[in-house]
């Protein structure tokens, strides 16, 4: 049977990854605010997904769209999602990574059946000195700057709202996702370095990239598709036995290994880091990897993608749509 799931944020990376996979066994509504990338919107009309736009901070039309629609589960994937972005748009990143929220979790006080996940990230873990630490669930979280406190603060309100409402909900963290659609042409620190070095070298089919320096910066980076599988079997489940759910491969990789995959991979291209983490950690905390134990004892949930695999994985997928 299938399940009416909102999605919102399906312009960016997870939103519309989720919406365009889940759209092919369940009627999708997808919500989006400012930005409109065409090519994503085109495709997610072909899915036959609902398009909405909305700002999400009016909650009488968020009750609408719930109502109207018939929502079974929603997605909580709308983010201003980097310290970059939230130390200049502070109000908004309250707004975005938390007010929002309650919007949602207020009106799922008078609807229990109803799922909400709110996506959140591994970045509300600063203060984890040691990058080998592998960070599970039972670690508590240390905020340190604009978005990662009004990431927590989303997470509070759901935790909250879980232990006095009783509405079924969790908390999802992820880190570094990387994976179609996202290419970019130019150096994004937000994204990380895995999107622009494939696009250098395989949309634009340069031979060689050289960076001055970035070789050490480390991260524990998620291939797209095991954050849908995650979400997927978070959606079909009946009862949460938890809030905090992680997703992460447990390890963390530098930039040096992601060349060093490559140039194995491809013996005509050629990538060289240079030392040092800049750009990539400027506004970015490097820590230990995410692991997902409650995932795994759950659901029985194992990561599928390796950092070696996921790029294998990606690469294919750009020359075949090449």
């Amino acid at each position: 049977m299938k399940k009416n799931i909102l999605i919102t944020g399906v312009m960016g990376h997870v939103g519309f990854s989720l919406a365009f996979k889940l759209a092919e066994d369940n009627n999708i509504i997808g919500i989006y605010n400012k930005t409109i990338d065409k090519k994503k919107f085109n495709l997610l009309k072909k899915r036959k997904v609902k398009l909405i736009k909305n700002n999400l901070s009016n909650i009488i039309k968020i009750k609408k769209i719930i109502v109207q629609n018939k929502i079974d589960n929603c997605v909580y994937c709308a983010a201003i999602s980097h310290e970059i972005y939230a130390k200049k748009k502070p109000f908004e990143a309250i707004k975005s990574n938390a007010s929002n929220v309650l919007n949602f979790l207020e009106l799922l006080k008078l609807n229990k059946k109803i799922t909400f996940i709110y996506v959140s990230t591994g970045s509300v873990f600063q203060d984890i000195k040691n990058e080998r630490k592998k960070i599970n669930e039972n670690i508590v979280p240390t905020p340190k700057n604009i978005y990662a406190g009004t990431k927590r603060l989303g997470e509070i309100l759901v935790e909250n709202y879980v232990n006095y409402y009783k509405i079924k909900a969790c908390v999802l963290r992820i880190s570094w996702v990387y994976g179609p659609q996202i290419l970019n042409d130019k150096i994004n620190v937000q994204r990380g370095p895995i999107p622009y070095i494939l696009s250098s070298l395989f949309i634009k089919k340069n031979n060689s990239i050289l960076f001055d320096s970035g070789g050490d910066f480390k991260a524990s980076f998620t291939y797209i598709d095991d954050v849908i599988l995650a979400i997927s079997f978070l959606l079909n489940s009946k009862k949460y036995r938890n809030i905090y759910y992680h997703l992460g491969t447990g390890v963390n990789n530098s930039n040096f290994d992601i060349a060093k995959i490559i140039n194995k991979l491809f013996s005509t291209k050629k990538i060289k880091f240079g030392k040092n983490k800049e750009p990539w950690s400027n506004e970015s905390v490097t820590r230990g990897p995410l692991i997902g134990n409650n995932l795994k004892n759950e659901f029985g949930y194992k990561i599928r993608y390796n950092i070696k695999s996921g790029i294998k994985e990606y690469i294919k997928k750009i020359i075949k749509n090449a």
